[in-house]
């Protein structure tokens, strides 16, 4: 029973690793030119800033990017509906009040 439980408890963290590694790809490919590393824009908001800004339909994200219609569009998406969660993950792994710190060389 220990073996299971201590076995469950490392898949987590891999699944968990997997959704931010995906949500670090996906910031890259569609933020990162206007926002840089996700790594440090993630630290300019807290846990909840950021799931504020994920969820409830999303409108304080796009009034936050009203000057560029093309981000807008992307945030009205089926791209971005499937992708948000784990760019809201990642980003929430470097914000203000977590854990995480950015490295130098990443």
């Amino acid at each position: 029973m220990k073996n299971m439980i201590i076995m469950l408890m490392i898949s987590t963290v891999f699944v968990f690793g997997a959704h931010e590694k995906r949500g670090q790809k996906y910031y890259l490919q569609r933020c990162s030119s206007c926002h840089g590393t996700g790594k440090m824009w993630g630290n300019v908001a807290t846990k909840s800033e950021w799931k504020q800004f994920f969820t409830k339909k999303t409108e304080e994200l796009k009034s936050f990017h009203d000057k560029n219609p093309k981000v807008v569009e992307y945030i009205n998406s089926k791209a971005f509906n499937k992708e948000k969660s784990r760019i809201w993950r990642f980003l929430q792994e470097f914000a203000s009040d977590s854990d995480s710190i950015p490295s130098c060389n990443n």
